[in-house]
């Protein structure tokens, strides 16, 4: 026959395994990789803005030609326009936290820049650091 184990006083190991894996599943949440907030708002933003500007220039390029533009029309254009300035705005008013975010922003600030006909401001003009700064952000040769 064999002897009886003592009675422990202590831990079993069932219950010290359970302590630890208790442990463990807290601190998972702890040492889990912090969420990196994305810029799907400011990508929507910008997208509109976009296409708004994009609107106004396509009308402007239809009626370059005309004296006497309809009100219909400058209604519209007034519309685009409005549209894209509250898209500056509402871009403004969001932080960009990725590479896509800054050049969604960047993109849509180049809308708001006075270019001349190269595409360009001139050095020398208030906007022509930030100009240079986005293109850079876009990895766009001056």
């Amino acid at each position: 026959m064999s002897k009886p184990h003592p009675t422990q006083t202590g831990l079993s190991r069932r219950t010290a395994l359970a302590g630890v894996l208790a442990l463990a599943g807290s601190a998972a949440p702890a040492l889990a990789a912090p969420t990196v907030p994305d810029d799907a708002e400011l990508l929507r933003v910008v997208k509109a803005g976009l296409e708004a500007d994009a609107a106004f220039c396509q009308l402007s390029e239809a009626w370059s030609h005309t004296v006497d533009i309809p009100p219909h029309v400058e209604a519209q254009e007034l519309a685009l326009a409005d549209a894209l300035s509250d898209k500056w705005d509402e871009a403004g008013s969001l932080q960009a936290h990725t590479l896509a975010g800054l050049q969604a922003k960047a993109r849509l600030a180049l809308t708001a820049m006075p270019l001349n006909r190269n595409g360009a401001v001139s050095p020398g003009a208030p906007d022509y650091l930030a100009w240079s700064l986005c293109r850079d952000l876009l990895g766009v040769a001056a």
